[in-house]
């Protein structure tokens, strides 16, 4: 386990592995994923089919969803690194991933290609596990046609999110580019939008909650209040984490 200590506060991680020299994490947010998307496929699924299989489902679901972030992230880093951004590390959350990247070797136009790289990304594997549903669906795989279906959607969903201007979600990136321009000021442009991302993340909490007392979309409204609540935990951590990098570039110069 990695502790990142950021503004005084401790967060966890799984050290996952390294990759064209840069360290993966795991976020511990891994861990609803690994009980909403199984609970989700459990109960939206089919009841005539028996339980067990429901639940194998739901398991290789979430397997799937983790793979295919972790793809993303591993592409979008080898980009950055022939772009000659100096990566440190990504951690890994369930809606992609956030880079601690040196922002003396990056710039807006690689931040901007690197947003639509990553949303470019989620269109097309929305769009890959849609054609294997549609290939399948009359197959007699229920099973397989399932997962595939539930795939589409989970990253139909994630294409959806994507396009919201809040920190660190691809649309945030491409927001922080704009800010970034205006003020020529990285830290000041990530904090801008790191508290919009948490804007977005408070209200998507309290539409699920919403959802939740009000009508009977219970699966709907779980994703919200989940998704919102991580949502705010992404961007309150990038948040604090430019703000201790500042202080650090600061006792530099005071030390030097």
């Amino acid at each position: 386990m990695l502790t990142d200590i950021a503004g005084g506060k401790m967060r966890t991680f799984t050290h996952l592995g390294t990759l064209f020299r840069i360290r993966y994490r795991v976020h511990y947010t891994w861990l609803f994923a690994a009980i909403l998307v199984p609970i989700a496929v459990i109960t939206q699924f089919s009841p005539t089919h028996p339980l067990w299989q429901r639940a194998v489902l739901g398991i290789f679901a979430s397997l799937m969803l983790f793979l295919a972030v972790a793809i993303r992230e591993s592409i979008l880093g080898f980009i950055a690194v022939r772009k000659g951004i100096e990566v440190e590390s990504v951690t890994l959350f369930v809606f992609g991933g956030m880079s601690q990247v040196h922002s003396e070797t990056s710039s807006p136009s690689l931040e901007l290609l690197l947003a639509a790289c990553g949303q470019l990304f989620n269109i097309i594997i929305a769009g890959v596990f849609s054609v294997i549903y549609f290939i399948l669906k009359d197959s007699g795989n229920v099973m397989v046609e399932v997962l595939m279906q539930w795939m589409a959607f989970i990253w139909f969903m994630l294409v959806m999110l994507h396009f919201i201007p809040g920190f660190p979600l691809d649309g945030g990136r491409a927001l922080r580019v704009l800010f970034w321009r205006i003020t020529a000021d990285f830290a000041k442009a990530t904090r801008i939008t790191s508290w919009t991302g948490w804007g977005f993340g408070l209200v998507m909490t309290a539409g699920g909650i919403s959802l939740l007392v009000l009508t009977p979309e219970l699966f709907t409204g779980i994703f919200l209040v989940v998704f919102g609540i991580l949502l705010q935990n992404a961007a309150t951590n990038s948040r604090r984490r430019v703000i201790v990098q500042g202080r650090a570039v600061d006792n530099e110069i005071l030390n030097s």
